[in-house]
């Protein structure tokens, strides 16, 4: 059985805008790279760590690293972020002017990545890392990936969501290729270092 720490990365520039980020590439703030920065030696248990390919996990992923001790860092595309069609770079205001009651009803575009897309891949990707951890001897290891990954993860095992800063996210075991959520976990004082900030995934931006 491997033990993966899924963090949501540090504050993106689109985070602090309040614009729905799906897969563009935004690099992170100055406050994000200053709560990575912060977070790093918090995380130095861990030997091995994983991030989406985006920009802003990436960064996020580098800095961490370099506080923790961690020489390698192993990118795996299938940890980005859910595919948010026509809503990418959009603030929740102009979603809701033109297209009125989707938000609230649950609704979503088309080219919109669904829950099931989303968790199909992210399971994938999560039983190739626990694998690879397993070989290695290294059964825990930090991810750091989205807010829409988490989230739909969450939604699936059917547990109580909570607000998720950035680099705050939740325990997963993966046992014989099975993902199982465990609890919420917050890295540092990650209030103080997220804005109102939208994941695709999410009805409400998240704080």
């Amino acid at each position: 059985m491997a033990q993966l720490l899924l963090l949501r990365h540090a504050e993106s520039e689109w985070n602090a805008q309040g614009r729905w980020q799906g897969q563009a590439d935004t690099p992170l703030t100055e406050r994000g790279r200053r709560h990575a920065a912060q977070a790093g030696p918090l995380l130095a248990s861990f030997e091995t760590l994983v991030c989406s390919d985006l920009c802003r996990a990436r960064q996020s992923a580098e800095i961490i690293a370099t506080g923790a001790g961690i020489d390698v860092i192993d990118i795996e595309p299938r940890l980005r972020e859910r595919n948010a069609g026509p809503w990418q770079g959009l603030t929740r205001p102009e979603i809701e002017r033109d297209w009125p009651g989707y938000l609230g009803s649950g609704r979503r575009p088309t080219r919109y990545e669904s829950d099931e897309q989303l968790v199909a891949r992210a399971d994938a990707a999560l039983a190739d890392i626990a694998r690879q951890a397993e070989r290695r001897g290294t059964p825990e290891v930090l991810v750091i990936t989205h807010g829409g990954v988490i989230h739909s993860l969450t939604v699936r095992a059917g547990l109580t969501m909570v607000p998720m800063p950035n680099l705050s996210g939740r325990w997963v075991t993966v046992e014989n290729g099975a993902v199982n959520v465990g609890e919420p976990v917050t890295v540092g004082d990650a209030e103080q270092h997220s804005s109102q900030a939208v994941e695709a995934g999410s009805d409400t931006p998240s704080t």
